[in-house]
Order: C-alpha cells, then sequence, then structure tokens
C-alpha cells in the first residue's frame, strides 16, 4: 500500500468544505500525515486600463492575506491542536491551481467536497472537483455534502 505522508484539502469555506476538512483531518490523523490546506479564489478577468495592473497588484495582497487569516479562522475549530497544517492561499483558476498545487506539494492524497451540481447548474458552473479528478496525479477523495448521503 502506498505510503500517505502529506494530504492536501482544498477549501471554499461552504459546508461540503467543512466535511472535506473533517475527513482530511481524520486520515492525516489515521497515517501521522502532514496536512495542507488550500483556499484558491479567481479574480475576475476584464480589460483593464494602463495602469491599473499595479493597485490591482495591491488589492491580490490584501485579499490573499484577508483570505488567509479567514483560512485559518476555518480551521481553527475543526483541526486538533499539535495537527501538522500548512494553510496556502492561490490565485487562479481553482481546478488548476489545486491539482498543481497539490502535485508540486508532493500530496500523497486530495481531498476535497463536491456540491453535486446536476442538469443545468452543472452545465453552467461546471465541477472543480469533477476537473481536479481528472488532472491530479494523486488520488482524490471527493465528500459530497450533508443533504447528499
Amino acid at each position: 500500500m502506498p505510503q500517505i505522508t502529506r494530504i492536501l484539502c482544498a477549501i471554499d469555506f461552504s459546508p461540503t468544505a467543512e466535511r472535506a476538512l473533517e475527513y482530511a483531518v481524520f486520515l492525516a490523523e489515521r497515517f501521522q500525515a502532514d496536512l495542507i490546506a488550500l483556499h484558491v479564489f479567481q479574480l475576475p478577468a476584464s480589460a483593464l486600463p494602463e495602469g491599473v495592473l499595479e493597485p490591482l497588484a495591491e488589492l491580490e495582497q490584501g485579499l490573499e492575506q484577508r483570505l488567509l487569516e479567514r483560512l485559518q479562522e476555518f480551521m481553527a475549530p475543526r483541526v486538533p491542536a499539535g495537527q501538522r497544517v500548512t494553510p496556502l492561499v492561490a490565485e487562479g483558476l481553482p481546478y488548476h491551481e489545486i491539482a498543481e498545487i497539490a502535485r508540486q506539494r508532493g500530496a500523497d492524497l486530495l481531498v476535497m467536497g463536491t456540491h453535486g451540481r446536476t442538469g443545468l447548474s452543472h452545465l453552467l458552473l461546471g465541477s472543480v472537483a469533477e476537473r481536479v479528478v481528472r488532472s491530479a496525479t494523486m488520488p482524490v477523495v471527493t465528500v459530497r455534502g450533508a443533504g447528499h448521503e
């Protein structure tokens, strides 16, 4: 059986992400693995006038810091003291960044929630989890929300 020494858990601050984090913490404790909690945000793409990029970079840095603080607050009641956990925030396409950061950080397992959208909402919004499963180079555990048991 492969060794699981590092687990990445993708967090979008939803109730489904709470459940995914519970699973990730359980698995990290079980395998005595390090845990990485990752939140990926995406800035809206638009045509920007000249001279806006520098203030935008400052905005992004401030946003990244606030999201890191929110991630730490999100984890605090759900991650037991003593659990090795690294909080990370990244900007980009969520499905791409999740799979790529998991690969770069040497994650042996990726855990994330799935909202279980179907029909038109799945067609319009897509599924980040589905895209991560297709592109990840390590096993992915998807956790459905409480209403899907």
